[in-house]
């Protein structure tokens, strides 16, 4: 994931007009469980439970990159996003028995807590 991040922040930075946030010292994969409407939920306990899971690590094919347009409206406590650009990968072939996990983008709702 951290040389996937790399090649498309070099191709997007080459595009005129696209100024990107600053990196930082580390890239740090990351994907989102639920989000949380009430502001005075307290996170922690959950946090600290959750980074005690060790599951055992899989091989996730990644075979498109979608560049979205997305908004918050903390109003009706929810994100959305449009895809604006899909990004096919080449194809790689892998063993019928390495696990994979694919997807589609859809909307998430929701509001985040932070």
């Amino acid at each position: 994931m951290a040389e996937l991040n790399k090649r498309v922040r070099a191709a997007t930075d080459a595009v005129p007009g696209i100024e990107l946030r600053p990196q930082g010292a580390r890239f740090w994969a990351h994907s989102t469980l639920a989000y949380v409407r009430d502001g005075d939920f307290d996170d922690r306990p959950l946090n600290r439970g959750l980074r005690r899971l060790r599951p055992q690590r899989v091989e996730v094919t990644v075979d498109r990159v979608h560049l979205v347009c997305q908004r918050r409206d903390p109003k009706a406590g929810y994100y959305t996003w449009e895809i604006v650009e899909e990004f096919p990968l080449r194809a790689v072939a892998h063993p019928a028995s390495t696990p994979r996990c694919t997807g589609s983008a859809t909307p998430s709702s929701g509001a985040s807590t932070g």
